[in-house]
């Protein structure tokens, strides 16, 4: 049994369908979060992810910020567009009825399957919505990631075998005291210098991840995006990003 595992979609339609096209097929499909803001179409990517009837849709901040107007408290070098975008393109092409679905996503998916406990999220347990499980961290700071209470001073990780996470936009596999920390990466928004579309399969009985990476049309993304007519400078930024999956301003 095999799971498409997909996170940080960001509105980028295109490299949605690309990710689809490559897997070609599965038997579960796992988003764990942020369906929109950046891209040019959040409201087409929404519909796909729907229409292909996902087994788990986790909220991420983008999403939450969305559905109740509100911060998406995201990383500081990139709240201003993020701001932008969702006012100039999320609040725009988004529709009442597609808001509301993004009220209704579960903030965390707990399953049992084949005698493995999964715990999913789009940040951290810790954190669901804004934690920020990189690979980069300590052990100490990864455990803490991993304790579910957010007021807890030692770490007491979550009861699962496997922690399945997005929000960082880059992919990872983290072994830790028995437990595995799993990230597909970013279908739409890749921030690790690889610009090529991220995503995984996990294959349930055999617990493996494999983290796949795809070329897709950048350059029919940016076209979208100019069609828009956002402000120049902020195009500059989000071509920036989709070139050379970094955040840095151009």
């Amino acid at each position: 049994m095999k799971v498409l595992v997909i996170s940080d979609i960001h509105g980028n339609s295109v490299a949605l369908k690309t990710i689809i096209e490559d897997a070609k097929s599965w038997d579960f499909l796992w988003v764990l979060g942020d369906l929109v803001d950046y891209g040019p179409e959040p409201h087409i990517a929404v519909d796909i992810i729907r229409e292909l009837k996902p087994d788990v849709v986790a909220m991420g901040n983008h999403d939450h910020a969305v559905a109740f107007n509100t911060d998406c408290m995201c990383d500081p070098e990139t709240h201003e567009l993020s701001e932008y975008t969702r006012r100039n393109i999320s609040y725009r092409l988004l529709s009442r009825e597609q808001v509301e679905w993004l009220k209704s996503l579960s903030v965390r998916v707990e399953k049992s399957i084949n005698g493995r406990k999964i715990y999913i999220v789009h940040g951290s347990p810790r954190s669901p919505l804004y934690g920020y499980l990189k690979p980069n961290l300590s052990k100490d700071e990864i455990l803490l990631q991993i304790t579910p209470s957010k007021y807890a001073l030692k770490p007491r990780p979550v009861d699962a075998d496997v922690v399945l996470v997005g929000h960082t936009h880059i992919p990872a596999v983290i072994h830790i005291d028995n437990k595995y920390i799993l990230n597909p990466g970013s279908c739409g928004q890749p921030r690790d210098h690889d610009p090529r579309a991220s995503y995984a399969i996990y294959d349930l009985e055999s617990g493996v991840f494999e983290i796949r990476r795809v070329k897709y049309d950048i350059g029919k993304v940016i076209e979208k995006l100019r069609s828009l007519g956002l402000e120049e400078r902020y195009l500059q930024w989000l071509e920036n990003i989709l070139m050379t999956a970094s955040i840095h301003r151009p």
